[in-house]
């Protein structure tokens, strides 16, 4: 009969990734060298002015290889007077898989207005 050293075989949570990732940046992250980042978690903020101002978000990324921009929808949160930007937020699903030593950033367009602080957050893991 084969043993199996079930206490030194088992390197992780059975149904958890077996290198959990998650990061914030402004605008970017960077994917760690010699790794691909799948990312399964997505969050944004971003914020313009003058309030009242539309908004959009691409997040761009290298897949394979080759530039990818998704657009990302955003969902009015609030206006800071004191400021006197809108803030806009997003949180998705999503598959992404990126190419190591590459980055993940967010980019913003406003027609008639100007964008401030981007911030991307991403969870995931490492492969």
């Amino acid at each position: 009969m084969n043993k199996v050293d079930v206490v030194n075989a088992v390197t992780s949570v059975p149904g958890e990734p077996a290198d959990p990732y998650g990061e914030t940046g402004s605008p970017a992250i960077a994917v760690p060298a010699g790794k691909h980042l799948v990312v399964e978690t997505l969050s944004l903020q971003l914020d313009v002015t003058p309030p009242g101002t539309k908004l959009e978000a691409f997040v761009n990324y290298t897949c394979g290889g080759k530039n990818v921009s998704l657009f990302v929808p955003l969902t009015y949160a609030y206006t800071e007077p004191s400021t006197n930007y809108d803030f806009y937020v997003a949180m998705q699903a999503v598959r992404l898989y990126a190419d190591p030593g590459t980055t993940i950033s967010v980019s913003g367009a406003s027609p008639g207005g100007s964008t401030g602080t981007l911030f991307v957050t991403v969870s995931g893991y490492l492969i």
